[in-house]
């Protein structure tokens, strides 16, 4: 399994918006402090916002503010955003077809390491996350 960049750099964003919820954040501010170009966040932003991580604040300081609570997202969710499904070989697909299934050790291993990544990404919120990047920030 790779994880892209979109997932990577969505994943950063999250961050960086949960970082500052309370006054919402702009856009042009997530580009300049996660180093990501603001034509690239759009493609980002607009599949948080439809996956409702993301939403925009009203009023005259309007940006970005978490669509949920940040302990009740988790990496999966964005994870999710990006793509539909983890599958870390084409095998674990439900509509994979294969004539081994039903006796294959291997595929039985891919699904169990698979079920263990989801397993980890849905244990971990951005809540747990932001806890880490400001004990980082605090430390620097």
């Amino acid at each position: 399994m790779k994880v892209n960049t979109l997932q990577r750099y969505g994943l950063r964003a999250m961050i960086e918006v949960a970082l500052h919820n309370q006054d919402g954040l702009f856009q042009k501010d997530i580009a300049k402090n996660q180093n990501i170009s603001n034509r690239y966040l759009d493609h980002i932003i607009s599949r948080l916002k439809a996956a409702g991580l993301l939403k925009n604040k009203s009023g005259k300081k309007s940006g970005y503010i978490l669509g949920r609570k940040p302990e009740d997202i988790t990496v999966l969710d964005i994870m999710n955003a990006f793509q539909t499904d983890v599958q870390i070989v084409d095998c674990v697909d439900a509509d994979f077809e294969c004539e081994k299934k039903e006796t294959c050790v291997v595929g039985k291993f891919w699904w169990d390491l698979n079920g263990c990544i989801k397993t980890f990404l849905e244990a971990t919120s951005l809540k747990s996350l932001v806890f880490q990047q400001n004990q980082v920030n605090e430390a620097v």
